[in-house]
């Protein structure tokens, strides 16, 4: 994928481009899934193909990568093996800043949990990422917009990373 097609990736859907963002869960887990020694088939391997080249795409064109600590935690919940965590607590610091949970965070997440059940149940590391997205003004890349629409927020900007 060339240095166009990757800044296409990390456009906005009305074209502007992203100095900072905020990645969710499911870009990270197809970015390491292609650093297993196991050799990916079909629809994984261009899912992980993809978000390879978003996220070198994104160091090489100066774009400041931002993760919650909500995602580092989803990462570190079903690792496939212990090689595999130690990729991620090793080079996920390197290529992404972390974003901790402040009082203003949880508070925007508690408002968001509030005015949905699906949020209080279901998705709730999705309403701290949301919130984390919201509260430092940062588009929000992810495999699964669906998993943000329980609340909408004039502040939140969902990107479908691919």
């Amino acid at each position: 994928m060339g240095c166009g097609q990757t800044r296409t990736l990390l456009s906005s859907t009305a074209g502007s481009m992203h100095d900072r963002i905020l990645l969710d869960t499911g870009v990270l887990v197809d970015y390491f899934r292609a650093r297993r020694k196991s050799r990916l088939k079909g629809h994984q391997a261009v899912q992980s193909a993809i978000a390879v080249a978003l996220i070198e795409g994104a160091l090489r064109s100066n774009i400041d990568l931002y993760i919650s600590v909500h995602t580092f935690k989803e990462l570190l919940q079903y690792p496939q093996s212990l090689q595999e965590e130690h990729r991620i607590t090793t080079y996920l610091p390197r290529i992404c800043h972390f974003i901790a949970t402040t009082r203003r965070i949880a508070a925007v997440a508690g408002y968001l949990s509030r005015m949905s059940a699906e949020y209080r149940t279901h998705h709730i590391e999705d309403c701290y990422i949301a919130a984390t997205a919201i509260v430092r003004d940062l588009p929000l890349y992810t495999t699964n917009p669906d998993d943000f629409q329980y609340v909408p927020h004039p502040k939140l900007r969902v990107i479908k990373a691919y």
